[in-house]
Protein backbone atom coordinates (compact mmCIF):
# COMPACT_ATOMS: atom_id res chain seq x y z
CA UNK A 1 0.00 0.00 0.00
CA UNK A 2 2.83 2.03 0.22
CA UNK A 3 4.93 1.65 -3.11
CA UNK A 4 5.40 4.41 -5.30
CA UNK A 5 4.52 4.70 -8.92
CA UNK A 6 7.13 4.34 -11.49
CA UNK A 7 9.53 6.47 -12.90
CA UNK A 8 11.82 10.06 -11.77
CA UNK A 9 9.78 12.02 -9.09
CA UNK A 10 8.38 14.88 -11.43
CA UNK A 11 9.85 17.51 -8.98
CA UNK A 12 12.93 15.55 -7.30
CA UNK A 13 13.25 14.82 -3.89
CA UNK A 14 10.78 17.84 -3.02
CA UNK A 15 7.72 15.82 -4.88
CA UNK A 16 5.69 15.01 -1.93
CA UNK A 17 5.55 17.72 -0.71
CA UNK A 18 4.42 19.74 -3.75
CA UNK A 19 2.18 16.47 -3.81
CA UNK A 20 1.10 17.19 -0.45
CA UNK A 21 0.65 21.36 -0.73
CA UNK A 22 -1.34 20.54 -4.01
CA UNK A 23 -3.48 18.27 -2.68
CA UNK A 24 -4.55 20.92 0.25
CA UNK A 25 -5.02 23.16 -1.77
CA UNK A 26 -7.42 21.61 -4.12
CA UNK A 27 -9.26 20.33 -0.89
CA UNK A 28 -9.70 24.16 0.27
CA UNK A 29 -11.00 25.14 -2.65
CA UNK A 30 -13.22 22.49 -3.53
CA UNK A 31 -14.72 23.17 -0.03
CA UNK A 32 -15.34 26.65 -0.87
CA UNK A 33 -17.13 25.46 -3.64
CA UNK A 34 -19.59 22.76 -2.70
CA UNK A 35 -19.29 22.43 1.54
CA UNK A 36 -18.33 25.92 2.68
CA UNK A 37 -21.16 27.63 5.09
CA UNK A 38 -20.50 31.05 3.74
CA UNK A 39 -19.66 30.24 0.32
CA UNK A 40 -20.48 27.55 -1.31
CA UNK A 41 -23.06 27.31 -4.38
CA UNK A 42 -25.82 25.46 -2.42
CA UNK A 43 -25.26 26.29 1.37
CA UNK A 44 -25.55 22.48 2.10
CA UNK A 45 -26.41 21.77 5.86
CA UNK A 46 -23.86 20.22 7.70
CA UNK A 47 -25.35 16.75 8.92
CA UNK A 48 -26.03 16.63 4.99
CA UNK A 49 -22.36 17.27 3.94
CA UNK A 50 -21.23 14.72 6.71
CA UNK A 51 -23.52 12.09 5.23
CA UNK A 52 -22.52 12.01 1.94
CA UNK A 53 -18.54 12.60 2.79
CA UNK A 54 -18.65 9.69 4.47
CA UNK A 55 -20.54 7.31 2.36
CA UNK A 56 -18.70 8.57 -0.59
CA UNK A 57 -15.18 7.86 1.48
CA UNK A 58 -16.94 4.19 2.09
CA UNK A 59 -17.45 3.70 -1.76
CA UNK A 60 -14.02 4.39 -1.86
CA UNK A 61 -12.79 2.01 0.70
CA UNK A 62 -14.92 -0.94 -1.18
CA UNK A 63 -13.59 0.54 -4.95
CA UNK A 64 -10.35 0.74 -3.87
CA UNK A 65 -9.03 -1.45 -0.89
CA UNK A 66 -11.78 -4.44 -0.77
CA UNK A 67 -12.01 -4.49 -4.80
CA UNK A 68 -8.34 -3.78 -5.14
CA UNK A 69 -9.46 -0.87 -8.22
CA UNK A 70 -10.48 -4.05 -9.58
CA UNK A 71 -11.88 -3.02 -13.55
CA UNK A 72 -10.95 0.18 -13.06
CA UNK A 73 -6.82 -0.92 -13.00
CA UNK A 74 -7.74 -2.04 -16.65
CA UNK A 75 -7.80 1.98 -17.54
CA UNK A 76 -5.23 4.48 -18.58
CA UNK A 77 -4.78 7.47 -16.45
CA UNK A 78 -6.67 9.39 -16.41
CA UNK A 79 -9.73 7.63 -16.97
CA UNK A 80 -9.31 5.07 -14.72
CA UNK A 81 -9.23 7.59 -11.59
CA UNK A 82 -12.35 9.53 -13.10
CA UNK A 83 -13.94 6.43 -13.37
CA UNK A 84 -13.43 5.37 -10.17
CA UNK A 85 -14.55 8.93 -8.42
CA UNK A 86 -17.60 8.99 -10.20
CA UNK A 87 -18.37 4.97 -9.18
CA UNK A 88 -17.71 6.57 -5.78
CA UNK A 89 -19.77 9.56 -5.75
CA UNK A 90 -22.66 7.46 -6.74
CA UNK A 91 -22.33 5.03 -3.95
CA UNK A 92 -22.63 8.13 -1.81
CA UNK A 93 -25.36 9.88 -3.21
CA UNK A 94 -26.78 6.44 -3.16
CA UNK A 95 -26.17 5.38 0.14
CA UNK A 96 -27.57 8.38 1.71
CA UNK A 97 -30.65 8.13 -0.25
CA UNK A 98 -31.03 4.55 0.63
CA UNK A 99 -30.65 5.45 4.50
CA UNK A 100 -32.82 8.90 4.29
CA UNK A 101 -35.22 8.61 1.82
CA UNK A 102 -36.13 4.68 1.88
CA UNK A 103 -35.00 2.80 4.90
CA UNK A 104 -35.96 6.51 6.41
CA UNK A 105 -39.64 6.32 5.27
CA UNK A 106 -40.40 3.22 7.95
CA UNK A 107 -37.92 4.69 10.44
CA UNK A 108 -37.80 7.90 11.22
CA UNK A 109 -34.23 7.81 12.79
CA UNK A 110 -32.45 8.14 9.27
CA UNK A 111 -35.30 9.90 7.86
CA UNK A 112 -34.24 13.17 5.78
CA UNK A 113 -36.90 15.13 8.03
CA UNK A 114 -35.87 14.39 11.22
CA UNK A 115 -35.39 17.65 13.22
CA UNK A 116 -31.92 19.31 13.23
CA UNK A 117 -30.51 16.69 10.27
CA UNK A 118 -30.23 13.48 12.76
CA UNK A 119 -31.37 11.67 10.53
CA UNK A 120 -28.49 12.41 7.64
CA UNK A 121 -26.27 12.59 11.19
CA UNK A 122 -27.05 8.91 12.12
CA UNK A 123 -26.71 7.75 8.12
CA UNK A 124 -22.70 9.07 8.38
CA UNK A 125 -22.21 7.50 11.77
CA UNK A 126 -23.10 4.43 10.10
CA UNK A 127 -20.25 4.47 8.34
CA UNK A 128 -17.77 5.02 10.86
CA UNK A 129 -18.51 1.60 11.85
CA UNK A 130 -17.76 0.74 8.12
CA UNK A 131 -14.58 2.65 8.18
CA UNK A 132 -13.08 0.31 10.81
CA UNK A 133 -14.51 -3.24 9.43
CA UNK A 134 -13.57 -2.21 5.96
CA UNK A 135 -10.13 -0.85 6.82
CA UNK A 136 -9.74 -3.95 9.47
CA UNK A 137 -10.81 -6.54 6.68
CA UNK A 138 -8.56 -5.26 3.83
CA UNK A 139 -5.56 -3.60 5.55
CA UNK A 140 -5.14 -5.80 8.66
CA UNK A 141 -6.54 -9.12 7.61
CA UNK A 142 -4.84 -8.55 4.32
CA UNK A 143 -8.19 -10.25 2.46
CA UNK A 144 -8.11 -13.40 4.91
CA UNK A 145 -9.40 -15.60 4.40
CA UNK A 146 -10.03 -14.53 0.93
CA UNK A 147 -6.76 -13.68 -0.05
CA UNK A 148 -5.78 -16.36 -2.49
CA UNK A 149 -8.83 -15.98 -4.50
CA UNK A 150 -8.96 -13.82 -7.63
CA UNK A 151 -10.89 -10.45 -7.94
CA UNK A 152 -13.74 -10.37 -8.07
CA UNK A 153 -14.83 -12.84 -6.20
CA UNK A 154 -12.42 -12.45 -3.45
CA UNK A 155 -13.93 -8.47 -3.08
CA UNK A 156 -17.20 -10.33 -2.65
CA UNK A 157 -15.90 -12.52 0.38
CA UNK A 158 -14.18 -9.23 1.77
CA UNK A 159 -17.52 -7.04 1.41
CA UNK A 160 -19.74 -9.59 2.87
CA UNK A 161 -16.95 -10.12 6.48
CA UNK A 162 -17.11 -6.12 5.89
CA UNK A 163 -20.43 -5.42 6.23
CA UNK A 164 -20.94 -8.25 8.52
CA UNK A 165 -18.99 -5.72 11.10
CA UNK A 166 -20.43 -2.75 10.09
CA UNK A 167 -24.07 -4.61 10.95
CA UNK A 168 -22.98 -5.42 14.01
CA UNK A 169 -20.95 -2.25 15.49
CA UNK A 170 -24.26 -0.28 14.11
CA UNK A 171 -27.04 -2.19 15.58
CA UNK A 172 -24.69 -2.32 18.83
CA UNK A 173 -24.01 1.16 19.26
CA UNK A 174 -25.15 3.40 16.59
CA UNK A 175 -28.90 2.80 16.00
CA UNK A 176 -29.58 2.78 20.03
CA UNK A 177 -27.98 6.29 20.25
CA UNK A 178 -29.95 7.69 17.57
CA UNK A 179 -33.56 5.59 17.98
CA UNK A 180 -35.55 7.87 20.19
CA UNK A 181 -37.24 4.67 21.49
CA UNK A 182 -33.53 3.16 22.83
CA UNK A 183 -32.12 6.19 23.02
CA UNK A 184 -32.20 6.68 27.15
CA UNK A 185 -30.95 2.95 27.18
CA UNK A 186 -27.71 3.13 25.12
CA UNK A 187 -25.37 0.66 26.10
CA UNK A 188 -22.84 3.16 24.90
CA UNK A 189 -23.19 6.50 24.73
CA UNK A 190 -22.70 8.20 21.50
CA UNK A 191 -19.66 10.40 22.50
CA UNK A 192 -17.59 7.85 23.81
CA UNK A 193 -18.73 5.61 20.77
CA UNK A 194 -17.18 8.24 18.27
CA UNK A 195 -14.13 8.83 20.08
CA UNK A 196 -13.78 4.91 20.88
CA UNK A 197 -14.44 3.61 17.43
CA UNK A 198 -12.22 6.40 15.58
CA UNK A 199 -8.85 5.57 18.01
CA UNK A 200 -9.43 2.03 16.62
CA UNK A 201 -9.57 3.26 13.19
CA UNK A 202 -6.15 4.99 13.87
CA UNK A 203 -4.68 2.07 15.08
CA UNK A 204 -5.34 -0.04 11.92
CA UNK A 205 -4.34 3.02 9.43
CA UNK A 206 -1.31 3.52 11.61
CA UNK A 207 -0.53 -0.19 11.93
CA UNK A 208 -1.16 -0.74 7.59
CA UNK A 209 0.98 2.56 6.62
CA UNK A 210 3.07 3.08 9.18
CA UNK A 211 4.18 0.26 11.59
CA UNK A 212 3.74 -2.67 8.54
CA UNK A 213 0.96 -4.58 10.54
CA UNK A 214 2.55 -4.46 13.47
CA UNK A 215 2.50 -6.38 16.13
CA UNK A 216 0.01 -8.52 14.64
CA UNK A 217 2.42 -9.24 11.62
CA UNK A 218 4.12 -11.37 13.92
CA UNK A 219 2.06 -14.00 13.92
CA UNK A 220 2.35 -16.82 11.30
CA UNK A 221 -1.26 -18.43 11.80
CA UNK A 222 -3.57 -16.44 9.31
CA UNK A 223 -6.68 -17.19 11.59
CA UNK A 224 -4.86 -16.63 14.72
CA UNK A 225 -3.05 -13.00 12.83
CA UNK A 226 -6.67 -11.95 11.94
CA UNK A 227 -8.37 -12.41 15.51
CA UNK A 228 -5.21 -10.81 17.20
CA UNK A 229 -5.79 -7.78 14.70
CA UNK A 230 -9.51 -7.88 16.08
CA UNK A 231 -8.77 -7.78 19.56
CA UNK A 232 -5.48 -5.73 19.96
CA UNK A 233 -6.89 -2.44 17.53
CA UNK A 234 -9.84 -2.09 19.59
CA UNK A 235 -8.24 -2.47 23.32
CA UNK A 236 -5.65 -0.76 21.51
CA UNK A 237 -7.94 1.72 20.47
CA UNK A 238 -9.19 2.15 23.68
CA UNK A 239 -6.10 3.24 24.71
CA UNK A 240 -5.25 5.49 22.06
CA UNK A 241 -8.89 7.22 22.90
CA UNK A 242 -7.49 7.59 26.96
CA UNK A 243 -4.21 8.88 25.44
CA UNK A 244 -5.74 11.30 22.96
CA UNK A 245 -8.38 12.70 26.09
CA UNK A 246 -4.77 13.45 27.97
CA UNK A 247 -3.40 14.96 24.95
CA UNK A 248 -5.95 17.20 24.49
CA UNK A 249 -6.03 18.92 28.41
CA UNK A 250 -2.92 19.98 27.41
CA UNK A 251 -3.42 21.11 23.80
CA UNK A 252 -7.24 23.00 24.30
CA UNK A 253 -7.35 25.89 26.25
CA UNK A 254 -9.00 25.77 29.40
CA UNK A 255 -12.09 28.39 28.48
CA UNK A 256 -12.43 26.28 25.61
CA UNK A 257 -12.83 22.66 27.70
CA UNK A 258 -15.25 24.86 30.12
CA UNK A 259 -18.00 24.84 27.56
CA UNK A 260 -21.41 23.10 27.74
CA UNK A 261 -20.44 22.24 23.87
CA UNK A 262 -17.24 21.21 24.60
CA UNK A 263 -17.58 17.20 24.62
CA UNK A 264 -13.70 15.73 25.66
CA UNK A 265 -14.91 12.49 23.77
CA UNK A 266 -16.14 13.75 20.48
CA UNK A 267 -12.47 15.90 20.47
CA UNK A 268 -10.74 12.44 20.70
CA UNK A 269 -11.74 11.71 17.23
CA UNK A 270 -11.43 15.26 15.79
CA UNK A 271 -7.89 14.76 16.99
CA UNK A 272 -7.62 11.26 15.99
CA UNK A 273 -8.29 12.41 12.26
CA UNK A 274 -5.36 14.50 11.86
CA UNK A 275 -3.51 11.06 12.48
CA UNK A 276 -5.52 9.19 10.11
CA UNK A 277 -4.50 11.96 7.67
CA UNK A 278 -0.92 11.97 8.03
CA UNK A 279 -0.35 7.96 8.42
CA UNK A 280 -1.86 7.65 4.84
CA UNK A 281 -0.48 10.81 3.52
CA UNK A 282 3.26 9.73 4.60
CA UNK A 283 2.70 5.77 3.75
CA UNK A 284 0.98 6.41 -0.19
CA UNK A 285 2.41 10.25 -0.63
CA UNK A 286 5.77 10.04 1.20
CA UNK A 287 6.39 6.24 0.82
CA UNK A 288 6.70 5.51 4.66
CA UNK A 289 10.23 6.72 5.09
CA UNK A 290 12.83 6.31 6.24
CA UNK A 291 13.07 2.90 4.90
CA UNK A 292 17.07 2.63 5.17
CA UNK A 293 17.02 1.68 8.88
CA UNK A 294 16.35 -1.45 11.17
CA UNK A 295 12.34 -2.17 11.15
CA UNK A 296 12.19 -0.79 15.02
CA UNK A 297 13.76 2.28 13.99
CA UNK A 298 11.95 2.69 11.17
CA UNK A 299 8.43 2.46 12.58
CA UNK A 300 9.94 4.75 15.45
CA UNK A 301 10.66 7.81 13.44
CA UNK A 302 7.86 7.68 11.38
CA UNK A 303 5.46 7.27 14.34
CA UNK A 304 7.12 10.43 15.62
CA UNK A 305 6.93 12.59 12.50
CA UNK A 306 3.26 11.74 12.08
CA UNK A 307 2.67 12.28 15.68
CA UNK A 308 4.33 16.02 15.21
CA UNK A 309 2.51 16.54 12.00
CA UNK A 310 -0.77 15.60 13.29
CA UNK A 311 -0.75 17.45 16.33
CA UNK A 312 0.53 20.49 14.48
CA UNK A 313 -2.26 20.22 12.02
CA UNK A 314 -5.10 20.12 14.92
CA UNK A 315 -3.57 23.28 16.03
CA UNK A 316 -3.61 25.27 13.15
CA UNK A 317 -6.73 23.72 12.35
CA UNK A 318 -8.94 24.75 15.66
CA UNK A 319 -6.96 27.72 15.98
CA UNK A 320 -7.84 29.77 13.29
CA UNK A 321 -7.87 27.70 9.71
CA UNK A 322 -11.09 25.80 10.64
CA UNK A 323 -12.94 29.42 11.35
CA UNK A 324 -11.21 32.48 9.21
CA UNK A 325 -10.40 29.70 6.10
CA UNK A 326 -13.29 27.34 6.44
CA UNK A 327 -15.88 29.63 7.64
CA UNK A 328 -17.21 26.91 10.05
CA UNK A 329 -18.68 27.48 13.47
CA UNK A 330 -16.72 28.51 16.30
CA UNK A 331 -16.27 27.51 19.60
CA UNK A 332 -15.22 30.83 21.04
CA UNK A 333 -13.80 33.80 19.52
CA UNK A 334 -12.02 32.05 16.72
CA UNK A 335 -11.03 29.26 17.91
CA UNK A 336 -13.15 25.67 16.52
CA UNK A 337 -14.02 23.83 13.99
CA UNK A 338 -15.22 20.22 12.54
CA UNK A 339 -11.84 17.96 11.44
CA UNK A 340 -13.60 15.23 11.38
CA UNK A 341 -15.47 17.06 7.84
CA UNK A 342 -12.40 18.98 6.53
CA UNK A 343 -10.06 16.72 7.31
CA UNK A 344 -12.07 13.31 5.97
CA UNK A 345 -12.45 15.68 2.83
CA UNK A 346 -8.27 15.57 2.60
CA UNK A 347 -8.38 12.62 3.31
CA UNK A 348 -10.85 11.30 0.26
CA UNK A 349 -8.80 14.04 -2.10
CA UNK A 350 -5.33 11.76 -1.06
CA UNK A 351 -7.16 8.86 -1.65
CA UNK A 352 -8.44 9.57 -5.23
CA UNK A 353 -5.15 10.99 -5.74
CA UNK A 354 -2.47 8.10 -4.71
CA UNK A 355 -5.01 5.29 -5.34
CA UNK A 356 -7.54 5.83 -7.96
CA UNK A 357 -5.17 8.04 -10.24
CA UNK A 358 -2.03 6.05 -9.08
CA UNK A 359 -0.08 9.27 -8.10
CA UNK A 360 -0.79 10.27 -11.75
CA UNK A 361 1.51 13.07 -13.15
CA UNK A 362 3.77 12.89 -9.77
CA UNK A 363 6.14 10.93 -11.93
CA UNK A 364 7.70 11.31 -15.22
CA UNK A 365 8.78 8.26 -17.41
CA UNK A 366 12.19 6.89 -16.91
CA UNK A 367 15.24 8.06 -19.77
Amino acid sequence: MTESPGGVPRFGAWTPVVVTVGLWMIAVVSWWLLADPSWSLGKPSSPLVDALLFWTILGFLATGFTFGSHGFSRLRQPVAGVAQVVVNLAVGVGGVWLFTRVLGSWDPTFSSSAPGGSGYLATAFVVLIAFYGFALVAAAWGGFPFESFPQPLGGVGQLYQSIVITVVGVVWLIYPNFSSALAKNAPVALPTVIGWVYSCIVVVIMAAMIWENWPWSMIQQRSVRAAAALVVSMAGGYGVYWLFRVVLRVLVPADIRGLPTFSESIEAAQLGVCFSLWAITWGLVFGARPTQYSATVNRLARTAIVIVLSVATYEVFMRGMATKVLHMPAMQGSYGGDPLTWINWLILIVLWYAVAFGSFLSHKPSD
